[in-house]
């Protein structure tokens, strides 16, 4: 059974750094044995992230040095969405379905648009969403959110940018050293094509996404 902590960000534009510090401390439980409910609360969660993820590993290093990393994707983690209490199958907000649910339901509205635009660049949602078909607007940024701040970890920032408290890398499976990607640009790149008249399909053979 999951050890459950219910997490508030205090500071949002410190939110790389305060989840640093929230973390590191189980990076040796096994995989996946920490839930951090991180919208919501315990007894009605929103949005989780499950601690450690799949792709964090100590490194099999021939020479450590003290300034050595020991640890690779430190930071990695799932992201477990609820509803009603219970969690739901992650495999129905991969990347495609989010593209598929805006292509169909949400790409028209300007106001759901505008808090996308907020999201990518602050990591905020400081508006109520509009009532859209499809999945629940509000909650498909919340899911957003934390899926692009997972990106971040895995791709985007070092070590340095996010003050954590232990030296990390990031690795493929097989070892080597994991190119700085684009992340969520990716997918919001993928989202503003959607919104001007290019269809999913089309899309996914522009921008490739995993």
């Amino acid at each position: 059974m999951s050890k459950i902590i219910e997490l508030k960000i205090k500071d949002n534009k410190k939110i790389y750094q305060e989840l640093t510090q929230a973390l590191s401390p189980y990076k040796e439980k096994p995989a996946g044995s920490v839930l951090f409910i991180v919208e919501g609360a315990k007894k009605s969660p929103i949005i989780g992230i499950r601690y450690p993820g799949k792709k964090l590993k100590r490194r099999k290093l021939k020479v450590k040095r003290a300034d050595s990393a020991l640890w690779a994707n430190l930071y990695d983690f799932e992201v477990v969405p609820f509803k009603n209490g219970k969690e739901l199958n992650t495999q129905s907000f991969t990347f495609a379905e989010l593209m598929r649910d805006f292509q169909e339901n949400k790409r028209n509205n300007k106001k759901f648009w505008t808090m996308l635009e907020e999201l990518y660049n602050y990591n905020t949602i400081t508006k109520r969403a509009p009532k859209l078909p499809g999945i629940n607007a509000q909650f498909y940024l919340l899911v957003l959110k934390w899926i692009w701040i997972q990106e971040d970890f895995n791709y985007r920032f070092d070590w340095k940018q996010v003050e954590s408290p232990i030296r990390y890398v990031l690795e493929t499976r097989t070892g080597s050293r994991t190119g700085r990607g684009a992340g969520r640009a990716k997918f919001f790149a993928a989202l503003i094509l959607l919104k001007h008249y290019f269809n999913f399909d089309l899309v996914k053979k522009i921008i490739p996404l995993y």
